[in-house]
């Protein structure tokens, strides 16, 4: 017959059980509490996630990542390593194909840039900081923050570039002209309202006119890029948002908006 244990031994079991969930635990805790603390997220990315429709396990992840190396550099995670960490935190590990389902979309929304993939799970990667996924100034903003130099300084400064400024203004009526008739639109050489724009914004409003059917369903598409150009339409949110869905991952973004 089985021995059986004595109730003392037993009972030392159950203590020793006790005593290591707690422990468990409590590293469990301790390790959320100091990962917490070292994070740099804000009110903004929270913000972010809000207004972007980021679920919970997608912040999770990019949480994750953030602590993988300095934000704004190349780093290659592991997503296999990261799906560790999230077990640590919830208990559970997430299911390989819902993983990358939240990851995928990190990249749709460009808190991610994938530089290079080397299997479903490694990746060569960049965070964006929050910085870079903000809407660039409007006109009116830069303009108010420009006032802040003094009137003199301001003149002085005009007198010395007003020579370049032709040039760069001259070069941008040729460059202008070009992309505009390239895309089927023209304009006189006296049209400077739309020919000395900056080329960015040219290009910017060639897509947003692309964007709504192009010269084939836009009846006056010169009228289009003057109001397109007047309004900066690119800059309302919901066409902010489709243009990081098609450019934010490329070069290309860069040209159209090169200070930010």
């Amino acid at each position: 017959m089985p021995k059986t244990i004595p109730r003392n031994a037993n009972s030392r079991l159950k203590h020793y059980f006790r005593a290591a969930k707690y422990l468990i635990t409590t590293n469990i805790i301790m390790t959320e509490n100091n990962l917490k603390i070292n994070l740099p997220w804000t009110e903004e990315h929270e913000a972010y996630c809000f207004q972007h429709h980021i679920p919970p396990a997608a912040k999770l992840i990019w949480q994750c990542l953030m602590r993988e190396g300095e934000i704004g550099t190349e780093i290659e995670p592991d997503l296999a390593q990261i799906n560790s960490w999230v077990a640590k935190v919830r208990g559970k590990p997430y299911a390989h194909n819902y993983l990358k389902k939240m990851f995928d979309l990190l990249v749709e929304v460009r808190v991610v840039q994938v530089v290079k993939q080397y299997s479903w799970k490694i990746f060569k990667l960049l965070v964006r900081p929050l910085e870079w996924l903000k809407p660039p100034k409007k006109a009116r903003e830069k303009k108010l923050h420009n006032s802040n130099s003094s009137y003199d300084s301001q003149a002085l400064n005009d007198k010395s570039i007003v020579g370049g400024t032709s040039q760069q203004q001259h070069s941008n009526s040729e460059t202008n002209s070009e992309l505009l008739n390239e895309a089927g639109i023209h304009f006189d050489s006296d049209v400077k309202e739309v020919l000395e724009a900056p080329t960015n914004e040219i290009k910017l409003a060639i897509i947003m006119l692309n964007l709504r059917g192009g010269i084939e369903k836009i009846e006056n598409p010169e009228g289009f890029i003057r109001r397109c150009l007047r309004g900066r339409w690119w800059e309302y949110q919901r066409n902010y948002n489709v243009l990081l869905q098609k450019y934010g991952n490329s070069t290309e973004w860069n040209e159209l908006f090169p200070s930010g």
